[in-house]
């Protein structure tokens, strides 16, 4: 069996700022990245988590999720992470799933070997059901934003999950 890990993925809309840029505003997930180096959770991000953001606007406005859309992208998501669903993303074991209009969040166990392979296939394969769900406002490619941030939780992942999970409620 492959050695799955615990990571934190986070992938946005066109026009949205990712969370390794500076003018966005990721603020409470800087402070949940705080809260778990307070419970000595180890981590490795794949890109800058900054301790302060300047919650700039977009100079061009978002392609934002609509309520129809995220209910189809977690529809679509659970179904494409299910076993021998997709012959790339196969397997995705997912922990929470979180999809707000500006981006989804997930926390998932994977292989760290295939995670890029696996995550990029999950983006394209969405952005295409989100055009043919609903072609007049999403169109494939202009669907999300360029890559995906994610963070390698090394230790305590059980803890982890529950402070991710739970960093949005307060």
């Amino acid at each position: 069996m492959a050695n799955h890990q615990l990571f934190h993925i986070i992938w946005t809309v066109f026009n949205a700022y990712p969370v390794w840029d500076k003018r966005g505003n990721w603020q409470k997930l800087s402070a949940t990245y705080a809260e778990l180096e307070k419970h000595h959770i180890s981590y490795h991000p794949y890109k800058t988590l900054h301790p302060e953001y300047t919650n700039r606007h977009s100079q061009q406005e978002p392609t934002l999720l609509s309520e129809k859309a995220i209910a189809q992208l977690k529809s679509d998501i659970e179904n494409l992470c299910q076993d021998n669903k997709d012959r790339i993303i196969d397997g995705l074991k997912i922990k929470m799933l979180r999809i707000d209009p500006s981006k989804v969040e997930m926390l998932v166990l994977s292989d760290a070997a295939v995670l890029a392979q696996k995550i990029g296939r999950l983006k394209s394969r969405t952005a295409t059901l989100l055009s043919f769900e609903y072609p007049e406002t999403y169109v494939g490619k202009g669907t999300w934003g360029k890559g995906f941030w994610y963070s390698n939780i090394l230790n305590k992942e059980d803890l982890a999950i529950a402070i991710i999970k739970d960093y949005r409620l307060k």
